[in-house]
């Protein structure tokens, strides 16, 4: 029986794997991204805030909670305090992406608590002065 030739192996599972890796790594960059965390219960969180640097709260996902409620806050003072709701014409959270500043450098605590089913995925970003 003659031996079969082999076949040569595809190496575009391998240029596809490359190319996932390359785009989870740029994603993961974000010099100016403080948080970025997945939402889809009741959760607490810790970041560094810095007095004088105004930040960017950003919530996205068309398909996540209607309403999700999110506190920044240090102590018994509240940097951001907000009921986001799910718009249904552009499947978006108002009020949308608002701007805050901190009156104290330190660690905050960033509390959401989503008021229905679903995973929303919070961003605060540090804007360029």
């Amino acid at each position: 029986m003659p031996e079969q030739p082999k076949k040569p192996r595809s190496l575009i599972p391998l240029y596809i794997i490359i190319t996932l890796f390359y785009i989870a790594t740029a994603f993961q960059e974000g010099g100016n991204r403080i948080l970025l965390e997945s939402v889809s219960k009741e959760s607490d969180f810790q970041v560094n805030l810095t007095e004088g640097v105004t930040y960017k709260f950003w919530i996205d996902n068309p398909n996540g909670p209607e309403k999700v409620n999110v506190t920044i806050s240090k102590d018994s003072y509240i940097a951001l305090q907000n009921t986001f709701v799910l718009t249904q014409p552009r499947k978006s959270y108002l009020p949308e992406n608002p701007e805050f500043n901190v009156t104290e450098s330190g660690i905050y605590h960033v509390h959401a608590k989503p008021l229905n089913p679903g995973t929303v995925y919070m961003e605060i970003e540090k804007l360029d002065s």
